[in-house]
């Protein structure tokens, strides 16, 4: 179950069929796992096209740049802070070293939702505590066409490793 989201509105790259990077987290010293339960797309753009939204595991060097972003809790007056550690486009974003593509979220261009949610709690994607493998996740998108603009959310939970 969801107790964590993160919502980004993007613009895809300036080149068509190029991945750009959009949000990247990690899990810090002695704090929770972290399971990736939710992963959605949105486009709104006038050029018909295809969408990817790609969730990728690094096993490399740990991304860096970024600017952090709050995970903002479901039930607001109940949860505790998140104890990951998460950043945002709003300033350039170096990939991590070493790259797999665990799931990719189909959407249409011109406007349309696609999204991604484990069938059963044990399909999370599973972060473990401090920063071990994967060292991070990142979320990337990759369009047909240049510049598309879109809002992006990821939801997670926290100490629920399966």
């Amino acid at each position: 179950m969801p107790f964590y989201d993160l919502n980004r509105a993007i613009t895809t790259n300036g080149s068509a069929n190029t991945v750009s990077t959009h949000l990247w987290g990690t899990t810090v010293a002695n704090q929770e796992s972290v399971g990736i339960v939710g992963l959605f797309g949105a486009m709104r753009f006038a050029t018909a096209g295809g969408c990817q939204i790609n969730l990728v595991d690094n096993t490399g060097a740990v991304a860096t740049g970024g600017t952090a972003q709050t995970p903002i809790p479901k039930n607001r007056r109940a949860a505790p802070a998140a104890q990951s550690a998460w950043k945002n486009d709003a300033s350039a974003i170096t990939p991590g070293a070493t790259l797999i593509t665990r799931i990719s979220v189909g959407c249409a261009q011109t406007g349309g939702m696609g999204g991604w949610v484990p069938l059963v709690p044990g399909d999370a994607v599973q972060m473990m505590p401090n920063a071990t493998n994967p060292v991070d996740v990142e979320i990337t998108s990759n369009t047909a066409t240049a510049s598309v603009t879109g809002n992006i959310t990821l939801e997670f939970g926290e100490g629920q490793s399966a």
